[in-house]
């Protein structure tokens, strides 16, 4: 796998090769994702600099987004119906996905025009938002990407569909 960041000339390495194994820089990357953990923590568990921890998770983290992104986790028709709960089975038999948007609260921004963009009337708070898709049975099949707080759900769906 190539590196796709540049070890710093400063920092502590072995001719330009990883500080870590490739299998606990992915650990190190799934410690922030999954538990939070802040990256000076991470930074002074693994003895290295925060900096270094930062490039580490932007690199795993967009590796991940081209190697996960690309998988078709849409389930095909038959295992929806095999799946599919009795009760929604009754009322919508031919339901292959439920779709709704979602917001995320966001740091008000400083500027007042990015305030406005992403001020959500309906939240009354700064948000961002997505539409995601879920199969009947419950799984995410479909994330969009993130919207400005201030656009609807229709806007929204106009643009995806």
């Amino acid at each position: 796998m190539a590196y796709p960041y540049s070890p710093s000339k400063s920092g502590p390495s072995i001719c330009g090769n990883r500080l870590l194994a490739v299998c606990d820089e992915l650990f190190l990357t799934l410690c922030i994702l999954h538990a939070g953990l802040l990256e000076q923590d991470l930074a002074d568990r693994f003895n290295m600099s925060v900096s270094t921890v930062s490039r580490i998770c932007l690199a795993w983290i967009n590796l991940l987004y081209v190697v996960l992104g690309s998988i078709n986790i849409w389930p095909s028709p038959e295992s929806i119906d095999k799946q599919m709960p009795a009760g929604i089975k009754v009322i919508f038999p031919n339901v292959c996905v439920i779709i709704d948007c979602t917001e995320i609260f966001t740091q008000k921004p400083s500027s007042l025009l990015a305030n406005s963009q992403f001020y959500s009337n309906y939240k009354s708070h700064t948000t961002l938002k997505a539409m995601v898709g879920i199969a009947p049975h419950g799984p995410f099949t479909f994330i969009s990407s993130l919207f400005s707080g201030a656009i609807s759900d229709i806007e929204i769906t106009k643009v995806i569909c």
